[in-house]
């Protein structure tokens, strides 16, 4: 992973330095619906990076790019989506609560 600083701005001419970490060397997990599996051409995959959004394409699918987190894994158990690309645990996890199957993205 690389480190990455943010500096953030204050008033008065005033800087915080903020460490984070940059996901994108992250491992991209994939989220489908078990009706979905797997996810292809006339379906759509919601993606948070452009290495999740060309997985979804190779797919076939059509990649939505940045679908809204909060909704992402309701809309995946409801058929709405087909699957969800993504790196974030927390999407992960309420992705599988919800029905989905998850697994990593192969290389």
């Amino acid at each position: 992973m690389r480190a990455v600083i943010c500096i953030l701005m204050l008033g008065a001419g005033m800087a915080v330095i903020q460490p984070t970490v940059a996901a994108e060397n992250a491992a991209e997990i994939i989220c489908t619906n078990p009706k979905d599996d797997p996810p292809g051409p006339d379906t759509t995959v919601a993606c948070y990076s452009d290495t999740g959004c060309a997985l979804a394409e190779t797919l076939g699918a059509e990649p939505i790019r940045d679908y809204d987190v909060g909704s992402a894994p309701f809309a995946l158990a409801r058929g709405k989506i087909s699957a969800i690309i993504a790196t974030s645990k927390d999407l992960i996890e309420t992705a599988e609560a919800n029905g989905a199957k998850c697994r990593p993205t192969e290389k």
